[in-house]
């Protein structure tokens, strides 16, 4: 290439001008400026592609919580049948009393004493003394063991009775939810 040649001169000329401009331009001017914003795009590009990996693991994980959630629902209800109402306690009485009536038992006291109040339920006491043979007396308790409902009966004292009979003195217990602990069925977020 001939340099004395003008029009060889010019394009030269141009060309270290054109590359003057693009070291400018991108080392120096706009580029550098620009650095600092591709950056901070970058990195939250990179932090919504987290949000995006953690999402699609909880929506891949959706269809098993919602099967642990209809599980513990039926659970709840159960619990709730095993926990009666203040309003329930007349009838869950009642199935006492039949389930001693069933046993052959004879009532000679059957007095509820008032709710005690725990943190997440009530007791109701109540105070028990029957009359039977010993094996009525098993089937007695047998009979409120298998009560859907929750029946405790932790202190049991035997007397002998008259004619070869026993009088049992039962203290039994039975519980109740708490007013205002009770947990409201309340739809999952979507």
């Amino acid at each position: 290439m001939n340099l004395k040649d003008q029009k060889n001169q010019k394009l030269l000329m141009f060309f270290v001008i054109l590359v003057i401009i693009l070291i400018v331009f991108f080392f120096v001017w706009p580029y550098k400026t620009n650095q600092k914003e591709i950056k901070q795009i970058t990195a939250h590009r990179d932090s919504l592609q987290i949000e995006v990996q953690k999402a699609e693991a909880a929506r891949a994980r959706l269809p098993e919580l919602q099967a642990k959630i209809a599980r513990l629902e039926i659970e709840w209800e159960k619990a709730k049948e095993m926990l009666p109402k203040e309003k329930e306690i007349s009838s869950l009485i009642q199935q006492v009393s039949n389930s001693g009536t069933k046993a052959g038992v004879s009532f000679l006291l059957f007095k509820p004493s008032g709710p005690i109040a725990r943190t997440n339920y009530s007791e109701i006491p109540v105070q028990i003394k029957v009359s039977c043979g010993y094996h009525q007396l098993g089937k007695f308790l047998s009979n409120i063991g298998n009560l859907a409902r929750i029946v405790n009966v932790p202190s049991i004292k035997i007397q002998t009775g008259k004619k070869r009979s026993i009088e049992a003195t039962l203290s039994a217990i039975t519980y109740t939810v708490a007013k205002t602990k009770e947990v409201k069925n309340v739809p999952p977020r979507k």
